[in-house]
């Protein structure tokens, strides 16, 4: 079943001061600095505002289908994951489905857990580190958010491309890779 994904992104952020705040609240680093890479597939099923996505975390891999119904709100994207043990047997099996590689993307993600809440340092090619914070409810990331002086008014919501779309005008979606160059 569909899970609702309750998470803020706020860009603009002083990294050292962030992981500071986290250490002085009690916070645990999950891990550190990963690259992260994500096989972004689609089909005539999926696509749009929907896609399925394989990714390695770093030795985790999982397989997810995201699906955003309104990226203006923290409620607006669901998601069905499960973890799979072989990166290229599974995108064997999505290609043999039918589906299509259409994107390669990577990212560097260092995590933190306090509580039920994940905070994520999340950096993209071309942008500056920003945060993410998710929660069980939106509740207790509004909670997350104002105990690290952040503007609830200030999150982002919705998929990576949204950002490079304001950020920097550019659409990531038009292209089939997306990394980090040398």
């Amino acid at each position: 079943m569909a899970q609702h994904e309750y998470e803020a992104k706020f860009l603009s952020i002083d990294v050292d001061a962030v992981r500071d705040q986290l250490r002085a609240a009690g916070a645990q680093q999950a891990f550190d600095k990963t690259m992260f890479t994500r096989l972004i597939f689609e089909n005539d099923a999926v696509q749009g505002e929907q896609w399925l996505r394989l990714r390695d975390e770093g030795g985790k891999k999982t397989l997810t289908l995201k699906q955003v119904s309104d990226a203006t709100t923290i409620n607006g994207t669901t998601e069905i994951e499960i973890e799979v043990n072989d990166l290229d047997k599974t995108a064997e099996l999505l290609g043999a489905l039918g589906l299509r590689q259409v994107r390669y993307q990577q990212n560097y993600r260092e995590e933190w857990q306090l509580g039920d809440i994940t905070y994520d340092l999340d950096t993209w090619p071309d942008l500056p580190t920003f945060i993410e914070i998710e929660g069980p409810s939106e509740e207790a990331v509004r909670k997350a958010v104002a105990a690290l002086g952040f503007d609830y008014e200030q999150a982002r919501y919705g998929s990576i491309d949204l950002i490079y779309k304001s950020e920097l005008d550019r659409d990531i979606l038009a292209g089939p890779t997306l990394l980090f160059t040398e």
